[in-house]
């Protein structure tokens, strides 16, 4: 991905409680430079008898990289406009991200029932390099208090096992994961002309359980219920320490301390035909971790991540397929939940919020003539609790599509509109002791898209299995 971007903020500076402002400051980020360049190889082996017995080996690699040249321009303005001062910053910014991993999956019969086996080894080793400037007349000159260099390695070695069998209407499962974690975080960066060097070190074991039970109580009726225990890592990023400037006032900045978080899931499930799926969901998250906005050195702010507290959330989710006529398919997702997050921000600001929240999803497929098909997707989404305290307002989107298929099935054009009215905008409120906070932003969500496929092999041709790779979740921690 090449390119570059802008972005233009502006702060209006005043007394609390004042209508008129004292001073503007007017930020200007030109991304004269963007770079970014993402590889992945994968090696794949399996083998297969004819007694149900599947070993699958994978072996991966991964490479991430991402360059960007920055030129910031600062003006501060009195209310009539008149400048009072202004700054110019430039600075760069390198993140190469090297990820490996050797996986091994065995499957096998054992007592009428199924055994599965496995073990995996991840490592990724993370280099990143900020350079910031700042530019006078003659010359750029670094300055070394924002100018830091910060290296990250980490190694995971998991292994599981898991069993499921069948007891007439029945079936039973159950299985343990247990992973073994160790880190390494360097900061290089200069205090008074002196190099100095900050590390962060972790070695923890963890142990992941779960089971699931489910009933076959008829033909048409099925009842389930599942636990499990699962790690949520920090981006590989988040744990970066630098600074990004917004303006001289903001900023955004990582954070070498963030640790994993852990939930604790419980889910009861119904389904009936295949088309009706009803659930209650219950998730239980220690070390809530979140990207907060707070204050600092009084009159600036951060956005950073960190682990707040718990959070609970119980969730109804409904899922309905229905087809009124032969030609009109029609799929409903809905869920209802509701989040308690009780967090803190230090020792002196504790949150407790509650808020009930909804979303929903309704996808319609429309059979035409001469080969054509359409679709109309809308989606809703509540006024709700985002992150750790953001209240945002509700936001809906609807999607709209059209099919060919021609050549006796070897072609296909697609043609589709994302978000045709715009209703993707989102807008926030954060409001607590010492802050208050609005956010409004859009993204490029509403797009056309054109796609054509043409098949060159006969339909009989079988395609790629479906797998997950070794590097899935590592991959998944890159921003």
């Amino acid at each position: 991905m090449f390119g570059g971007g802008i972005t233009n903020t502006g702060t209006e500076i005043g007394e609390t409680g004042s209508v008129n402002f004292e001073q503007k400051l007017t930020a200007v980020n030109d991304y004269y430079h963007q770079q970014t360049e993402r590889y992945n190889v994968n090696f794949n082996y399996k083998y297969e008898n004819e007694k149900g017995t599947i070993l699958n080996v994978d072996a991966d690699y991964g490479s991430f990289k991402k360059r960007n040249s920055n030129l910031q321009s600062k003006i501060y303005t009195d209310r009539q406009e008149t400048i009072l001062s202004q700054n110019l910053y430039r600075s760069f910014n390198g993140i190469d991200i090297g990820l490996n991993a050797f996986k091994l999956d065995y499957t096998t019969g054992l007592f009428k029932g199924v055994l599965e086996a496995g073990a995996k080894y991840s490592g990724i080793s993370s280099d990143n390099s900020a350079r910031f400037f700042h530019v006078l007349q003659a010359t750029d000159s670094l300055d070394d208090r924002r100018s830091n260099i910060f290296e990250f390695s980490e190694h995971i070695v998991s292994s599981y096992l898991n069993y499921k069998k069948p007891v007439g209407k029945w079936t039973l499962q159950g299985g343990i994961r247990l992973e073994n974690t160790s880190s390494t975080g360097s900061l290089f960066f200069k205090t008074v002309n002196t190099d100095s060097t900050q590390q962060i070190k972790r070695k923890y074991l963890d142990i992941f359980p779960s089971f699931s039970i489910s009933l076959k109580a008829a033909t048409d009726h099925n009842f389930s219920f599942s636990y499990s225990r699962r790690i949520d890592r920090p981006a590989y990023q988040d744990l970066n320490p630098f600074i990004y400037l917004l303006d001289e006032l903001s900023f955004w900045q990582g954070n070498p301390f963030l640790q994993p978080q852990y939930s604790n899931r419980l889910v009861l499930q119904y389904v009936y035909k295949s088309s009706t799926i009803l659930g209650i969901g219950y998730t239980h998250t220690d070390r809530y971790s979140a990207r907060i906005t707070d204050t600092i050195q009084t009159i600036k702010i951060v956005m950073i991540p960190r682990n707040l507290g718990t959070q609970k959330n119980i969730s109804f989710t409904l899922t309905q397929n229905f087809a009124p006529f032969k030609w009109w398919d029609i799929t409903f997702n809905g869920t209802l939940y509701r989040l308690h997050n009780k967090i803190a921000f230090d020792q002196f600001r504790d949150l407790e919020l509650k808020q009930m929240a909804g979303r929903m999803n309704l996808q319609q497929r429309f059979k035409l003539p001469h080969s054509l098909t359409a679709e109309v997707s809308g989606y809703f989404n509540s006024r709700r609790l985002s992150n750790a305290n953001e209240i945002s307002r509700a936001i809906t989107q609807v999607d709209v599509g059209l099919q060919k298929i021609f050549l006796k099935g070897k072609c296909i054009l697609r043609v589709a509109v994302s978000d045709i009215y715009k209703g993707g905008q989102f807008k926030s409120i954060q409001d607590y002791e010492g802050l208050y906070l609005t956010n409004y932003g859009y993204y490029e969500s509403r797009l056309l898209k054109i796609n054509f496929t043409y098949k060159f092999a006969e339909s009989s041709v079988k395609g790629p299995r479906n797998r997950s790779s070794a590097l899935e979740n590592e991959s998944n921690r890159i921003k």
